[in-house]
Parts: C-alpha cells; structure tokens; sequence
C-alpha cells in the first residue's frame, strides 16, 4: 500500500524538489557568493515529508479499508478527503441500487419457483389417477408399457422438485445414522417392474448385517434413485444377461458403495462435464429420453450432504459410481 501511495504521489514530489532547485539556483545565480545548499534543501525535505506524513495518514484508513473489504473481510470505510468522501457516497448509491435490483429479483424468482412448484404438484394428481387406473384394470403387454412410461413421468416430476428444494436444502435437512443395506433393499423394491421390464438383476454384495453411515436419509435415497435411474435408462439393448450389482465396502473410518452396471458407458471426453446440469454427452444423442439432470442432482446432494461420488465409465462396457460417506456405529 505504501508502494501505491508513493506511486501516485510521484508527480507532486518531483515538482516539488523541481520547484525547490530552481528557487535555490536563481538565489545562488543572484548571490554567487552564497554556497549554503544543505540547509535550505534539509528545510524543503523537511516539509514535503511533513506533508506526505499527514497525506498517508488520511490515506490508510480508507484504502485499508477497500483493501480488506476485496479479500472479503468486514471492514468500515472511512473518508477524509472530498475525493475518498465522493467515492464512498457514489459506493453507498451503486450498492443501494444492487441490493434493490438483487431483492426484487429474489422475489420474482420465489414468485415464479412458488407456482412452479404448485403446477407440478397439480401434475403429481393426474400420474396417480393413471397408476391407480392401471392396477384396477387386468394386466396386458400394452398396460405394463404404460405403468413403465407413467413412472418415468412420476420420477420426472420428482426430479424437478428436487431441484426446486436444493434452494431451500438446508430447511429440510437431518443427519443421523441410516442403514445404507435398508435404503438400498428399499429403492430395489420399488423398481421391481422396471428390472423385469428392462431384463436387469440388481445384487447387493455386502458380508455384514448393516452399513451405518452418517446422512439424511430422505435426500441419500433421491441421490441413490437418481443413479439407479441413470443405470436404467442406458441399460442397453435387453437381453436377460445384464447386471446390476451394489458394491459395499468399509474402509477406515467410511463406507464406500459402487454402483457397477453393464450398460451402454460414456465415452472418455464426457467424463469430465457429466456433472453439469444438462449435459447428456454421447448417449443423449442415442437416447432422446435423456436430460442431464440426475448426475448433475446427484453431484449437488452429495456436496450438501457432505459425500464423495465419482464416476468411472467405459463405453460398451458399463458405468461405475463411487459414493463415499462417513461411517456410523452398528447397533
């Protein structure tokens, strides 16, 4: 800062000793006789130090202060020249109008998530008229199609309010400790049509009774199901032979699960963006049900969960997904 200082003071102490030679050469050009230099530039020195002393002293507070307040640390700015006095009110008038513009924007953003969020409530109604149709009529080829198409737009449905409650993650969140063995059974369950439908067997590989790990249940369970999906829906062609296998492992003071499936896998160069919201890469060009969005879900519940997940993939060969958490106590 002090470097900055003397910087842009620059120019007024080079005039400064300017104007001080040539005061001292037109006396001595006047007064040959006089050859006193030291005293009257000791003088000159004297004063322009004086004034640089009280010129930094009302320089520092304001410029600390900008300083600090640019590595992100609270600080009060505090002006003393007309010139620090005008930028800290142009400052006070340039944030009051932010802050105005990035509240009323917050409140159109609520607004418009509010309704979002009601209208797809409102399309949750007629999905479960269609479900409960289905299970009352006798089963067909044609009727199984439909409870598979149905549930896909159910899960749809799910996942966009899932992404409308990230916003809001933090007021709907719990850690304790959550058997990851029944959260897997369970989500297993509940897909049993699709793995017939799609020719998959799903396996649990795990030697001990329980897997205690430390999360929120509610949200682990849509961050597994959202890469259950994914399994499924690049399952590939069916042909009865194909595996869904659950992979359980303790190390340390964690529990680690693969999700190792034998679908159609990603290609090397999408590796790396298969995070990103809507990215569908390779596969998205091959499977026009594909949104992007439940790795990029899955990425962002992880974080907030506190998780590791990373993804391994080999095209035509399968996808393995890595989720980390810490351990638990057994009961």
């Amino acid at each position: 800062m002090l470097k900055a200082f003397l910087k842009d003071r620059l120019l007024l102490i080079i005039l400064y000793i300017l104007n001080l030679a040539s005061i001292l050469l037109f006396f001595y050009l006047n007064v040959p006789a006089n050859t006193e230099f030291f005293y009257p530039i000791s003088i000159g020195m004297f004063f322009l130090l004086v004034y640089l002393v009280i010129d930094w002293l009302r320089y520092y507070p304001a410029n600390s202060g900008v300083a600090r307040q640019l590595r992100n640390q609270d600080a009060h700015l505090e002006a003393y020249t007309e010139e620090q006095k005008g930028f800290k009110e142009l400052l006070s008038k340039t944030v009051g109008e932010q802050s105005q513009k990035y509240t009323e924007l917050k409140e159109q953003n609520k607004e418009r998530l509010y309704f979002l969020s009601h209208w797809m409530h409102h399309l949750k109604t007629p999905v479960s008229v269609i479900e409960l149709i289905i299970n009352k009529e006798e089963k067909t080829e044609a009727l199984d199609k439909i409870q598979l198409e149905n549930k896909r737009l159910h899960f749809s449905i799910e996942q966009g309010l899932t992404m409308i409650r990230m916003d809001s993650f933090e007021n709907d969140f719990e850690l304790k400790a959550v058997d990851l063995l029944s959260t897997l059974r369970k989500l297993i369950n509940s897909r049993k049509r699709e793995w017939i439908y799609q020719s998959i067997f799903p396996s649990i590989e795990f030697e001990e009774e329980q897997a205690i790990i430390i999360t929120d249940s509610k949200w682990n369970e849509i961050l597994i199901d959202q890469i259950i999906s994914n399994a499924i829906k690049y399952s590939g062609e069916k042909d009865g032979n194909k595996k869904l296998v659950f992979q359980i492992e303790r190390k340390a003071e964690h529990i680690c699960l693969a999700i190792v499936d034998q679908g159609v896998g990603m290609p090397d160069y999408d590796l790396e963006r298969v995070f990103q919201p809507f990215f569908t890469g390779e596969n998205g060009r091959k499977y026009p049900n594909s949104t992007g969005i439940g790795l990029y879900l899955s990425k962002k519940i992880a974080d907030k969960l506190g998780a590791a997940i990373e993804i391994q993939s080999e095209l035509g060969k399968g996808t393995t997904v890595r989720i980390k958490w810490l351990a638990g106590k057994n009961d």
